[in-house]
């Protein structure tokens, strides 16, 4: 009785999913480049962009630091790569963490062997799609490239952008205000872009879909889970560092870990000794 219960609090909840829940965001991207592609020929304003691959949640490894996963990483037709990212906070549209997202679209591309001056790197877009205004410009969207200052602003053509789309303004008078409103709905009877219809009702009303987001939902939980287990290991450790009375060894066998992630956490507090 309690599963069952449990089941129909999760399709309540699918019901209420929007585009700017991330966790429907990249599933009704999975596969899914047709309509990814409607998104970026919008956002990117070019009507003839065409999509020739794309991949949701992709995780790239960094050995000397943290790794990052990409909501939706897709290639165009005429080889730029991007990365599009739902951020529901401005905590999560920091300006450095869309330099991280960029950097590591970059690690992406350059192989062994790769010779600059006869290699070039391909054209990366970086579009957080947010919530918010964490630019607090006002603005429908923002295009951050690099620029010389010293030469009156002339742009660095170094190929790379960083794109904020500030979903609260949904001006309905404008083809991005739509994609906006689109993104803030929660039937697909009000979407103005009605070739999200097939997908939006398959995630929300075909058997399939829902169990599809269902499992989607219980990973998310279990991730969530996992996380805080993590974060309160990480608190209990760094307590017991504090004290300095105690070797690696024994505050990892307390706390039920390794020595090496005791010396991680050691280091990155500034607890090391």
């Amino acid at each position: 009785m309690d599963d069952e219960k449990d089941r129909s609090d999760d399709i309540k909840r699918i019901q209420g999913f929007r585009l700017i829940d991330d966790a429907y965001f990249n599933t009704f991207m999975e596969d899914n480049a047709q309509d990814m592609e409607l998104f970026l020929r919008i956002i990117l304003e070019d009507s003839t962009l065409k999509v020739t691959s794309i991949q949701t949640q992709r995780e790239v490894s960094n050995i000397f630091g943290r790794s990052v996963r990409f909501d939706v990483f897709t290639r165009n037709a005429d080889g730029t790569i991007c990365n599009t990212e739902v951020q529901r906070t401005d905590d999560e549209a920091t300006a450095e963490r869309a330099r991280f997202n960029a950097c590591m679209m970059d690690t992406l591309t350059v192989k062994k062997g790769f010779e600059w001056g006869k290699d070039h790197l391909p054209p990366t877009n970086v579009i957080f799609i947010t919530e918010n205004d964490p630019l607090r410009g006002g603005l429908p969207i923002y295009h951050i490239p690099r620029v010389i200052l010293e030469m009156k602003n002339k742009r660095f053509e170094d190929n790379a952008q960083i794109i904020y789309v500030n979903a609260s303004c949904r001006d309905e008078t404008t083809e991005l205000g739509r994609l906006m409103h689109d993104m803030f709905c929660k039937r697909s009877e009000d979407l103005y872009h009605k070739q999200l219809t097939q997908r939006f009702d398959y995630l929300k009303t075909d058997e399939h879909g829902v169990m599809k987001m269902c499992k989607i939902l219980d990973d998310v939980m279990n991730e969530g889970r996992a996380e805080g287990i993590a974060e309160a290991t990480v608190k209990f450790v760094r307590n017991l560092l504090v004290g300095k009375d105690m070797s690696y060894e024994k505050i990892a066998k307390v706390a039920d870990t390794s020595v090496d992630e005791v010396i991680r956490i050691a280091n990155e507090s500034g607890l090391a000794y």
